[in-house]
């Protein structure tokens, strides 16, 4: 008996063996899309600006990129799960503020300058019609003023006005009016001519304005392109087999390509060439990379799903 039933555990044991080893056999040959990854959110830093239900909405807008393209669910978010997500901010995300703060600093430069620029040339174009007013009213004075001093020379040069009495009067009150006309042009011109004159002065100063908020803008502008030419070099978020950390977004697009981009990881795809696929291994913060997979994205998760 005893033999028998030592017998017999040896044969449950060696039964119970062979059930281990063809668990271990299935658990390999099961490609990662054929059940779905349990996950939950982890640590969750405040200062980024959004709520966690927020959050939880992107996680799954990123998720519904893959399963739109697998037509079944391939993440599950679990209260409890061993599978975290986390929005971690530390000096990556507050390069990004700094960024934006230029960005935002070069934008209202710009309003201001193009607000300065209208100002500017709507001055200019008042100025320039009052001077040319002023040189044709100028102009005028100064031939009526020199007919005006021809008359009344070559009056005196006949030994002054004739003795008719009517003509006398006529003449006089003629010469007279135009002499009134004169001495009163000439006040409003001298008047214009002050007028016109601080107009440039104020033109002059307007334009230095708009020079230095020039010169503003474009030293921000250079010192901007020397700092962010080749765009912020480090690791927006990363995947590293037991779990997802982001540390970096520009606003919420950027945010569920980063999620997106991580959990093509999870599922087990590598890096694709395109720089306008998902998988791609750079982001480079324009938001020109759409939520849609690229033929390259397909292809690696075809490739990792065992799609034929």
């Amino acid at each position: 008996m005893l033999k028998k039933l030592g017998n017999g555990l040896a044969i449950i044991a060696l039964l119970a063996l062979i059930g281990a080893s063809g668990y271990f056999v299935y658990e390999k040959t099961l490609n990662p899309c054929d059940r779905a990854l349990k996950y939950e959110i982890g640590r969750f830093d405040t200062e980024f600006g959004i709520t966690e239900a927020e959050f939880k909405i992107y996680l799954f807008e990123a998720e519904e990129v893959w399963e739109r393209a697998l037509n079944k669910n391939v993440f599950s978010y679990e209260e409890g799960a061993d599978f975290k997500v986390n929005l971690v901010y530390d000096e990556r995300q507050l390069a990004t503020l700094q960024k934006q703060r230029t960005e935002f600093g070069l934008s209202a430069i710009e309003e201001v300058f193009k607000k300065l620029d209208q100002e500017f040339n709507s001055f200019k174009n008042q100025y320039e019609s009052r001077v040319s007013a002023y040189e044709k009213a100028l102009a005028i004075f100064q031939s009526r003023k020199a007919a005006y001093e021809a008359e009344v020379q070559d009056w005196n040069s006949r030994g002054g006005l004739p003795a008719q009495a009517g003509a006398l009067q006529a003449i006089f009150e003629s010469l007279e009016a135009e002499r009134h006309y004169l001495n009163s042009e000439a006040l409003r011109l001298n008047t214009e001519a002050s007028a016109v004159n601080q107009m440039g002065v104020e033109l002059n100063t307007l334009l230095k304005t708009r020079n230095n908020k020039a010169s503003e803008y474009n030293q921000i502008a250079r010192d901007y392109n020397k700092r962010y030419d080749r765009g912020l070099e480090f690791n927006q978020a990363e995947y590293n087999g037991q779990e997802i950390n982001v540390y970096q977004y520009g606003n919420k697009k950027d945010l569920i390509l980063a999620l997106t981009h991580e959990f093509g990881h999870a599922l087990g795809l590598e890096h694709v060439d395109n720089p306008d696929s998902i998988m791609y291994y750079l982001s480079s913060g324009d938001n020109q990379t759409s939520l849609n997979l690229t033929p390259e994205d397909l292809a690696e998760l075809q490739r990792v799903c065992k799609i034929q």
